[in-house]
């Protein structure tokens, strides 16, 4: 007899979901294809409000909206379009751990967590996946080891270009014979909002030093071209971070937007999103999940955080609810930005991973002009550039963390209930070392299509 059974996964914002949760659920479709997948989003400030809407399109999985996960946990009722199995676990892969925790407890499922910082509730959680060693050292401290086990990196499962190179300059109708640069303005509609225009200024800067560059923006599925819209139109946006007005063009086989000095930054669309990232000869980034996808494809880049208005950057938890307060909020949040920054060695996860400075970053109150001279200095250095690379994807290099999660899923929910054995011929040895190579179980955005 097999027994129907769910795995609820929790998430929260833009780069969880496309870092996280997409590679795991393609490895639950491709393995256990009769699983029931529920995504339960979480109240998030940093959400996009694209997360339902993206679940449903890409994932084709049953979805609850952060109203309807809350709902749930307080009253226990789901939506009519919600089946739940009496039978499943939950696996938390972004946001609040104590949204997963609190569901848990509703369903009664064993509840597992994905992190790669702090691992709280674990009295109520049964297993905590860890992205390395040092992770797990650090956490051995205050939670037995049965309950810590190391799958390595999920964003390496997630990052995977589906062509070659030339193919993809050739469809992208870039020359073979001028660097591409991307820019990474981010997913979350505040960085979009107020960063966009400023790179654009930055586009010009870095073209009036090396007039061949060529320029992309590789769209993310949380930003809609509208709001890219936005934020190179409109003035008050625009004069945040001194940048400069664009507009958005069309043409037959692209969209992209004009810088005033009449420069083109071609934006390509959130399916070739890692195909774009791909042939970047160098990336100017915000940080965030980016620097982690461009650290696996071995992409040199520049991290950049400019702090004009540090209350514009968004804060979780409490110092996030302090920001917000009338009068003394701004003034609030920009002494805790200030603090958080000094707390932190590193902005970037490549750096912060590797404890120490792998790629360049730029903190503080800087010029459009000194983002351009650093970037520039790299691409006239091809040979710092490809050891940038080859640190890079030595550093990133541990996949198949989908495929231990999913493998550890199934032999809790048949300790949970042995009546579900019949998962268990679905386990299959994983080597601890597993070669590195482009290969992946995800099959990531593949498909082109017009904006």
């Amino acid at each position: 007899m097999r027994l129907d059974f769910n795995i609820v996964i929790t998430t929260n914002g833009p780069g969880e979901m496309a870092a996280w949760v997409q590679p795991m659920i393609n490895e639950i479709r491709s393995t256990l294809p009769h699983a029931r997948i529920l995504i339960a989003l979480v109240p998030c400030p940093h959400s996009s409000g694209y997360e339902e809407q993206f679940s449903n399109r890409f994932f084709g999985a049953t979805v609850l909206s952060p109203k309807d996960t809350v709902q749930f946990i307080l009253t226990g009722n789901l939506p009519a379009h919600v089946i739940l199995a009496r039978h499943g676990v939950i696996l938390h892969l972004g946001g609040d751990q104590l949204f997963s925790v609190c569901l848990g407890w509703r369903t009664h499922f064993p509840v597992t967590v994905y992190t790669e910082k702090l691992a709280q509730w674990k009295s109520r959680v049964t297993r905590y996946y860890l992205r390395d060693e040092a992770l797990e050292t650090r956490h051995k401290v205050a939670i037995p080891d049965h309950k810590l086990m190391v799958v390595g990196d999920l964003m390496a499962d997630a990052v995977t270009a589906s062509h070659p190179s030339l193919d993809i300059r050739q469809k992208l109708n870039l020359r073979m014979d001028a660097p591409v640069v991307s820019l990474l303005p981010g997913s979350k509609p505040i960085k979009v909002l107020h960063s966009t225009a400023w790179m654009l200024r930055i586009v010009d800067e870095l073209s009036l030093l090396m007039p061949q560059v060529q320029f992309i923006l590789p769209q993310s599925p949380f930003t809609p071209l509208s709001q890219l819209r936005q934020a190179v139109q409109d003035e008050k946006l625009v004069a945040l971070l001194d940048g400069v007005p664009g507009k958005v063009v069309h043409d037959r086989n692209s969209t992209s937007l004009i810088t005033p000095q009449g420069n083109k930054i071609q934006i390509v669309p959130p399916n070739w999103h890692y195909n774009a990232l791909q042939v970047s000869d160098l990336s100017i980034t915000l940080p965030g999940t980016n620097t982690a996808e461009l650290a696996v494809l071995g992409v040199p880049m520049v991290v950049v955080l400019p702090l004009q208005r540090p209350e514009l950057i968004p804060l979780d938890g409490l110092p996030g609810l302090i920001g917000r307060l009338p009068l003394l909020g701004g003034s609030l949040k920009r002494a805790m930005v200030n603090w958080k920054l000094k707390q932190m060695k590193y902005i970037s996860l490549p750096n912060q991973k590797a404890g120490q400075l792998i790629v360049p970053e730029l903190v503080g109150n800087f010029s459009a002009e000194a983002v351009a001279q650093q970037a520039y200095e790299l691409l006239i250095q091809p040979y710092a550039r490809r050891e940038m690379a080859m640190r890079l994807r030595e550093l990133m290099c541990t996949r198949h963390a989908a495929s231990r999660i999913l493998m550890d899923l199934v032999e809790i929910l048949h300790q949970h209930d042995p009546r579900m054995s019949h998962l268990i011929p679905y386990q299959q040895e994983v080597s601890p070392d597993l070669p590195h190579d482009s290969d992946s179980t995800s099959s990531g955005f593949t498909q082109p299509t017009a904006d």
